[in-house]
This record gives structure tokens, sequence and C-alpha cells, in this order.
């Protein structure tokens, strides 16, 4: 007898034969995946599992991997929508001076919620939208939120960019301090997080070092022009040094984002971000010389889909011609995206069709690949995520195919990739655990996560007087685009 046995499903192996397996079968004892085949052979060797899961009309899955996104942005979902110029320094003021320990544990909570719901059973997350190490309670209380609901985590912790010393406030014994910290300071408390969070939770939490850009010198949030990214200056040496240093003493992987102009200039640097070590996010507007040099030194890169993709896309057909991984990523949940890793694969598959003006590039089996087996590579997990087959960890989801919009159940990956969504997870386990079955949340209290996090995120952005971000535009109703009659942002918020 097994721990758990799923049957009379279609599996979906990921395996490297891509195996799809008409009533198939999973059997898993504790953590781990000890069978993949029929449902015929599970029952004739198994007999029976202490928990049976009946899979007739569902597609069995390895989970989705989602190896971007940003801690802090599911309780500040919509929020700023309409004044999108100053999103970033709206946001990042509200992170660094105005949320407390417990913002991040009950943030941590809900954005698991969302993820084990649409079948994410591993997620990256980025400290704040523009990265803060300075308090290690943070990605504690983060993971802490994450394991409560059984999801995995990769937590990204490392530096914010110059200037330096940068100030940050933490709420400590009923008051706030403020305290600026330099750029080793800020080095040193990134390393204590690491430390503290990563193995932890019986593995299901883990960490990596991240500073927020790969060159800080140069625009940190779009791609610089050749004659403005020539060399790298002695902060981003240092970072690098310091960074690579981290990742040796501490055993672990590398996250940053980049875009064109800094994988160039990066490349100069002995102690350069790249290599299969580090997986990359963005890589919007790279030149075709910097593709080659992401696919010669094995960096792994990750893509989400955005409207900026129209005019400096993440070359990923090119990428993958090359050699390169390259996985898809939410980069959710703000201030407009989910953590619906299908969505994110097909609008992946829009703007690449539409930039090339080729409605044959990136396959529907391809973009699988891309959140699952490839996105495990990305995050350096290939070897227990990302595909079901024996030894690997029960990291499994199920999806509801006996509804209208999936109806007729030939043709399953092309069904699932064309017209399913993240609701119609039916089941999620992670380590062997079943987390939610027929949509029904079974590791955590929905209603409280959920009743919790509205009411902490209220408090905060009252705290940091944004209620008037709150508001729609002037011309939200009726008109053809949006306008805002009055300055609601003043560059002093910033802090």
């Amino acid at each position: 007898m097994v721990d758990l046995l799923l049957i009379h499903g279609t599996v979906i192996s990921m395996n490297p034969g891509r195996d799809i397996i008409e009533d198939g079968a999973v059997a898993v004892e504790k953590d781990r995946i000890v069978f993949v085949g029929t449902t015929e052979e599970a029952l004739k060797k198994y007999k029976d599992g202490r928990e049976v899961l009946e899979c007739s009309g569902q597609l069995i899955l390895p989970g989705f991997i989602d190896a971007h996104s940003h801690a802090g942005h599911c309780m500040n979902k919509a929020l700023a929508w309409d004044c999108k110029s100053y999103w970033m320094p709206i946001m990042t003021r509200l992170y660094h001076f105005y949320t407390t320990d417990d913002y991040w544990y009950l943030e941590g909570r809900l954005a698991a919620l969302e993820r084990l719901k649409g079948g994410v059973t591993c997620g990256v997350s980025v400290i704040s939208n523009s990265q803060r190490c300075d308090n290690i309670n943070i990605p504690i209380r983060h993971g802490d939120g994450y394991a409560e609901t059984g999801v995995r985590e990769v937590l990204a912790i490392g530096p914010s960019n110059p200037p330096f010393p940068r100030k940050f406030r933490q709420y400590i014994n009923g008051e706030w301090v403020e305290k600026a910290y330099t750029f080793e300071e800020l080095m040193e408390r990134a390393e204590a997080g690491i430390e503290a969070v990563n193995h932890s939770h019986h593995d299901l939490i883990r960490a990596v070092i991240a500073p927020f850009v790969m060159v800080s010198s140069v625009n940190p949030s779009s791609p610089t022009e050749p004659d403005v990214a020539v060399a790298l200056d002695e902060q981003d040496k240092k970072m690098m040094k310091m960074v690579r240093q981290i990742a040796r003493r501490q055993k672990t992987r590398i996250h940053t984002e980049a875009f064109g102009g800094m994988i160039r200039i990066a490349a100069q640097c002995d102690d350069a971000l790249l290599g299969d070590d580090v997986h990359v996010q963005h890589c919007t507007g790279i030149s075709f010389d910097e593709a080659m040099i992401l696919a010669k030194t094995g960096t792994h890169v990750t893509s989400a889909p955005g409207v900026g993709q129209l005019t400096n896309r993440c070359p990923i057909p090119e990428l993958l011609e090359l050699g390169a991984n390259v996985a898809i990523t939410t980069d959710g949940t703000s201030p407009g995206v989910s953590f619906d890793m299908l969505q994110a694969a097909r609008k992946t598959q829009m703007l690449q069709q539409g930039a090339l003006h080729d409605t044959f590039y990136l396959p529907l089996g391809k973009l699988l690949e891309m959140i699952t087996i490839d996105a495990a590579k990305a995050i350096g997990r290939e070897e227990d995520l990302g595909s079901l087959e024996e030894g690997k960890k029960a990291d499994i989801i199920t999806v509801n195919m006996k509804q209208p919009h999936l109806c007729p159940g030939f043709m399953p990956v092309h069904k699932l990739m064309l017209y399913a969504s993240a609701q119609d997870v039916d089941t999620t386990i992670v380590d062997g655990r079943v987390l939610m079955r027929g949509r029904k949340v079974l590791s955590c209290d929905e209603e409280e996560i959920m009743r919790s996090a509205e009411e902490e995120s209220l408090r905060t952005i009252r705290r940091a007087g944004c209620e008037k971000y709150l508001q729609p535009s002037d011309t939200f109703w009726g008109n053809a685009r949006n306008y805002i009659f009055e300055q609601r942002f003043q560059p002093e918020e910033s802090e």
C-alpha cells in the first residue's frame, strides 16, 4: 500500500520522452513519486493506497513553477493602477517605510494561497518591488506564511540599487525606527537572511542571493543604449564579487534582473552574474550578441509577458534556437497581473508571434515545458521537480477537463494551453501532501487568510497615506484614454 494514489486520469508526465498516459496513475510514498504508469498497472502493483484520488476526466501534471515574482504585491493588487508613471516610487515608499513584520507574514500566506489555487507548487519571491534586505524578519515571516499553506517558496534576498547609504524603517516594540544602511551592511543582512531561511520548514523554503539588477550603474528598469552602457563602475564590480562570495559560502544560487546593455558589459567582469547557477529575469531589449552571451554561458533566462515587450521584447525564440534555457514567469501580482501561469504562457506566445509576424512560434508543448521542467531547470531543481518521474518530489496538480470550455477531451495539451486557466486546477499536492481537492483548500483557512490580508493591507495603505491611489482616474468611465486632472504623486513622497 502506498500513501497516495491518483488513478484514472490522463497523465502529462513532462518526462524526457514527454509521455502522455491515458487512464494513467501516479503513486506517492511520503514526499516522493514511486510509480507513473497506467491505472491497471498501478492497481496490480499496489492494490490500494491510504488515500486514493479518483481523477477521471482530469489531467495529472507536475505542479507549475513560477521562477520570478515580488513579495508584497498580493496585498496591493490594482493599487495606483491609474498612476502607472509613479507606480514604482509609490510602492517602494510603502514597502520600505510602512510595512510591519506581520504584513509580510500575512502577504506570504495570501500569495501562497493564490498560487496553490492556481496549481503553482513552487514560486520565487523577490522581497518587494525594488528589494529590501535590511530586516531579516521579512524573509523569515514571508517564508512562514508560505510554509503554513504548504507551498514551496524560493526567497530572492539581496540589496537594493544605489545610492547608498539607503534608508528603511522597521516597526520595533511599537515604534517606527529609521536607519540608513551602507551597501556592505545590506550585503551582510542579505546573507543573514539567507542563512535564516534557506532549507527551512523541511526544505519547503529555500533562498538565493538576488541583487535587484545585474548592473546598477545603467537604467535599472529598461534597456540602455550602447553609447551609455559602456563599462561597469566600481560599485557594479564590488556588488558582483560580493554576490559570488555569498553564493559560494551559502551554497546557493543567484537571481537578478537584466535589460538590454547590462549583459554585454557584465560579461567583462571576472565575477559576472552569468552561468548555470544564475537565472536572469526580463532580458528585454537585449542585443543578439547579448543573447549569444547568455546561451554560451549557460545562464537561465526567465521572462514575463508585459506590454513593454511590444517595443523591447525578450527574444525568446532566438534564445531557444541558440540553446539557452528559457522559462515563463508571471512577475506577479502587481500592478495588474495574477499568478495564472497558463495565462502568462498564452500572453508570451501572443507577444512573440506578434513581434515576429509568425503564428508558428512557441508551440503549445514548448509553452508547457516553460512553466514546468524548464522552470525547474532555471531554479536548479530539475533533479527533483518539474516532471512526474519515479524518485522526484510529489508536487502534482490535476486539472478538471469535464467543463464546456475544455470539452471534448481529445488533444489534452492543446486544450490545456489554449483554453484552461488557473481556476480549472482541481487538486494541488506538494511534497505528497494534498493541499487542495475539488478546489477546496485543505491546508489552511482560506477565508481567514483573505480577511486578515485585507485588513492589514488597508491599515498599511492608510499608514502610508496612499488612500488617494485607490481612486480611479477622472476619465475611468466612458473614455478611450485615462486622464487625471490633478497631480496625485509628489516627488517628496518617495522619502
